[in-house]
């Protein structure tokens, strides 16, 4: 792994504690629709993850390391970008509830390697 893709994971993983980090206050799905400026926080961070594994890691790194769906990422990304309006509460809040923490994993496993 080269010095660039290693500093865009530890970025990705600022833009994953952020999310965390804003996360710790709400309890349930209900609080997490109601509180806009959280909501808002924690899109911005996952469009910044999107933009981060499509644009500055190496396709190279990519490929080297599949367990990490990092197509559906930028996907992600792109969906919040062009039909933000249409994005719904439950289906963030399960990306970041689930699917986080095993990005989350799988990252702090490549930084150990």
């Amino acid at each position: 792994m080269n010095d660039r893709d290693q500093k865009t994971l530890r970025k990705i993983m600022t833009h994953i504690k952020r999310i965390r980090m804003y996360l710790k206050d709400l309890d349930s799905l209900d609080d997490f629709e109601n509180d806009d400026k959280t909501k808002d926080a924690i899109v911005f961070n996952l469009l910044q993850i999107g933009e981060l594994s499509n644009h500055k890691l190496t396709n190279t790194f990519k490929k080297s390391y599949t367990a990490i769906p990092w197509q559906k990422i930028y996907g992600l990304r792109n969906r919040i970008v062009h039909d933000y309006d249409n994005i719904h509460s439950s289906w963030v809040y399960q990306i970041i509830k689930e699917d986080l923490i095993d990005l989350y994993d799988e990252i702090t496993i490549l930084q150990n390697e």
